[in-house]
Order: structure tokens, then sequence, then C-alpha cells
């Protein structure tokens, strides 16, 4: 990846669950300045830190957020993504492309959380006949099934990464059962709490994303929430490092789905 890349998927990193304060090296990355002008930014009051040691400085992460978002319109690489030229494809174009990811691993990023019931299985839920749509998804587990087998022979991994909302809504509890059922089939669904990504999404939501080895493709949606395609995006650059991100996120942020659901049945998610 090139410098400028990189450092946007660092910031992106950083900026996942930080707490309340970053170091004075993930401050340097966020704003790319030196530690005398971090230093001096403090002494205006721009930037708020306290003193770590003799000679070191935490930056509070809101106002050095704040900060870095009046500097630097475009900051991390979902910023990048969003003002990237892609190249629209339909509905149709993008599930026949995925369809074709020959090997590596195919993430989709779902963070959205509402949709319209224009599927069967989630209009029956939308109903409130939830027994019928868990039925139906029952009996989609075969096809599931035999969708991974025939990925995993030419050496393709399917990864989904969940970032749901607390509580969960109608759309959210239908999708965790609908992932309960890709996971029995074989399939790898982790979650990652959107609560963690306060200060990712300072701006605006991350969006849902189809990351292949060759291209990462933002999903669009009509008026009412339908899907409507994607913009493929296929510098290499990008889409490595937007699949460093997703994979990292997966190891150090989110929680297997059986774990998750586990715990929101005990009342703990």
């Amino acid at each position: 990846m090139a410098p400028a890349t990189y450092t946007y998927e660092q910031r992106a990193r950083i900026l996942t669950d930080p707490g309340r304060y970053v170091s004075t090296a993930d401050a340097r990355t966020l704003t790319g300045h030196t530690q005398p002008t971090l230093a001096r930014l403090v002494d205006e009051g721009k930037l708020i830190a306290r003193r770590v040691g003799r000679k070191s400085l935490t930056f509070q992460t809101a106002p050095l957020l704040g900060y870095c978002r009046k500097q630097h319109p475009v900051l991390t690489l979902f910023d990048l993504l969003a003002t990237t030229t892609g190249e629209p494809v339909t509905e149709e174009e993008l599930a026949s492309e995925l369809d074709r990811a020959s090997s590596g691993t195919w993430w989709t990023l779902a963070r959205r959380d509402h949709a319209p019931p224009d599927w069967t299985s989630w209009q029956h839920w939308y109903r409130g006949d939830t027994l019928h749509a868990r039925t139906m998804l029952f009996e989609q587990r075969p096809g599931w099934g035999q969708l991974i087998k025939e990925h995993r022979a030419r050496g393709l991994t399917r990864r989904t990464l969940w970032l749901p909302a607390q509580p969960l809504g109608r759309a959210r509890q239908y999708c965790l059962a609908r992932y309960q059922h890709v996971t029995a089939a074989g399939g790898t669904v982790d979650v990652l709490p959107v609560w963690k990504l306060h200060h990712l999404e300072h701006q605006q939501m991350v969006p849902d994303l189809e990351v292949t080895s060759g291209a990462v493709y933002l999903r669009r949606y009509t008026r009412v929430g339908s899907r409507n395609g994607a913009l493929r995006i296929t510098g290499t650059e990008l889409v490595t490092a937007t699949t460093a991100f997703l994979g990292w996120a997966a190891r150090q942020h989110s929680t297997p789905l059986a774990d998750f659901a586990r715990w929101r049945n005990q009342g703990a998610a």
C-alpha cells in the first residue's frame, strides 16, 4: 500500500473503539502533525491532553477528532472510499461478479439496520409470522451449505462482519436468525458491536461493503432501502487496505455470532 492509503487505514483502526484518550503516536497519525505542533495546539486550547510520565502526552479523543475533521475532510479509509469514483454495477452484475470470485476471502460488511420486506422470508418475519420465516430459513440451509462447499473448493472463503445496533430492531432480529442458519450451514459470521464505531462514524455511517481480492463494492440502495447494485472500486491499494482493515477488525474487536446470540439471550448483549 502507498503511504497515504496506509495512513487512512491506520486512522480507521485508531478510531475503532479508541477509548477516551489516544497516544501521541496515534495523535500524530490522525493529524499529520509533529509532537511539538501537537503540544502547541494544547497550549492554544485547541486540543486537550494529559501528561503520562515525564515527557509523554495522551490526547482526549473527542476534541482531537473534531479538530481533525476540520483539517481533513477525508480522514479515514471510509472517507477515502466514499470520495473515490467507482463504476456503477447493477444488482444482477454485482451478483454475477461476486459469484465468479475465484480465491482469497470475500468479505461482507453489513451495517444498515433497516430494509423493506422485499424478499419472502423477511416478508413473513416483518408481518409477525416469525415461525414461517424461521422454517423458510431452515429450508435454505442445504443450499447455503452447498454454496459454501463450492466456494471452498475453489479457494474462496466467505466471511461476514455484522455491525448491529442495540437493541435489535425487527430487521436486525431477522438478520440474527438468518445468520444463525448461515453459520449452521458452515458459514462464518462475526459481530462487531456498533458502539465501537462511535468515533469512526463521527460524520456518517460506514457503508455496506462486499470486498473480494479484486474489488471493493459499495452497496447502493433505493430511497425505500431496496438493494440497487453497487459502486465498484478496483484500485489495488484501496482493495488491499479495506481487506486489511476488515481482517483486523474481525480479529481484534468482533465476537463469533454464536457467542453474541448466547449473550443476548442472557441479557448481556
